[in-house]
């Protein structure tokens, strides 16, 4: 791909992280993560400004690019901002590819905000390819653990077990049948747990569908790993430079500059990684396994990055009147969802007898 951002990609990162510098403070986060809600405001903000049609299809008013929905995301990571973004991207292009008719229709109501479709994948097995939940005779029953926004969503993509094989089912949230259970999580953000009690539901794609929906969140849950670690080196080197110590700034000594360098060293090429995944799910080129080491990548960096952040700033990284922190749960959490560094090497070690195309 081609590394250097076009003229419009730079104008959106630049626009996207203006305006969130402007309208969201790091005190609503907190009142946010309190409350244990979304960001309502900052959500009807990205769809009255059109963002949120980016990944979309030109026929509902996007460019269909998912490397511009990843710098959109990424804006929002570095502002450890409390919305679906990732989750309605998912569900909303696999609804766009496979859901038909209705499937337009909520993609359509979902870029005038008027829906909120997420995907319920995993469950107790914690796998992506196998669900025991089960479709029969158009209805759903079983449960499902650590759905994201699950019970601020209007709609729920559940992976299921269909006609022999898994698939992606549509279901009513608000319908009957349909309970959840709001869970705390390390990263400070809505999650919750689903129960189907025979909740109507139709099937809208089968085993590639839930395949293409898992490769994009994983891309994407990859750029909200750089987008924490992003931030918590901005702030670690501005902290260097001010803070002294035997009468000079840390950062003149060789030891922090190291730590710095390393730090980014590893947020440069899981970028890198990230948006190479999403620039090939776009061409149509992706594998399953190269999504996979791009998240891979991202969730062993996050930890490493986010805590040598914490090692420079010492105490100071350690209280909660410090915007570190943000960082730090959120790039934990985010190195975990989707698959983490070991889930997505064993998808890639699955991938090495695999014959290749060299040439």
């Amino acid at each position: 791909m081609d590394l250097d951002l076009n003229e419009t990609q730079t104008l959106l990162q630049e626009t996207v992280s203006a305006f969130l510098e402007r309208e969201v403070s790091f005190e609503r986060i907190r009142a946010l993560e309190r409350e244990g809600g979304c960001d309502e405001a900052l959500w009807k903000a990205i769809v009255a400004q059109g963002w949120l049609a980016l990944p979309f299809a030109e026929a509902h008013g996007g460019s269909h690019s998912l490397v511009d929905a990843g710098l959109l995301a990424l804006a929002l990571a570095r502002r450890a901002a409390i919305v679906p973004i990732l989750e309605v991207v998912t569900a909303g292009r696999a609804l766009e590819e496979h859901g038909g008719a209705e499937g337009a229709e909520l993609v359509r109501a979902t870029l005038a905000g008027a829906a909120r479709p997420v995907p319920a994948i995993l469950e107790a097995s914690d796998r992506f390819d196998s669900p025991a939940l089960a479709l029969e005779g158009g209805r759903l029953r079983g449960e499902k653990a650590y759905v994201d926004y699950g019970h601020l969503a209007s709609h729920h993509l559940v992976a299921a077990w269909a006609g022999g094989e898994s698939a992606l089912c549509l279901v009513d949230a608000s319908g009957p049948g349909v309970a959840c259970e709001p869970l705390r999580s390390i990263g400070r953000t809505p999650v919750c747990a689903l129960r189907y009690d025979g909740a109507p539901a139709r099937r809208v794609g089968g085993p590639d569908a839930l395949a293409a929906l898992v490769r994009i969140g994983r891309a994407l849950a990859a750029v909200q790993c750089v987008g924490a670690m992003e931030q918590a080196l901005d702030a670690t080197v501005r902290y260097a430079r001010v803070r002294e110590q035997f009468g000079r700034p840390i950062a003149s000594f060789q030891a922090v500059r190291h730590h710095c360098a390393n730090m980014a060293i590893r947020v440069a090429s899981a970028r890198l990684l990230a948006f190479e995944a999403l620039s090939a799910l776009d061409a149509g080129t992706a594998t399953d396994a190269q999504v996979a080491l791009a998240k891979a990548s991202a969730s062993r960096a996050a930890p490493e990055v986010l805590m040598l952040a914490h090692q420079i700033h010492g105490g100071n990284g350690v209280i909660e009147e410090n915007d570190l922190y943000f960082f730090t749960l959120r790039g934990k959490e985010r190195s975990l969802a989707w698959g983490s560094a070991e889930e997505c090497l064993d998808v890639a070690a699955a991938a090495v007898c695999e014959p290749a195309e060299w040439f």
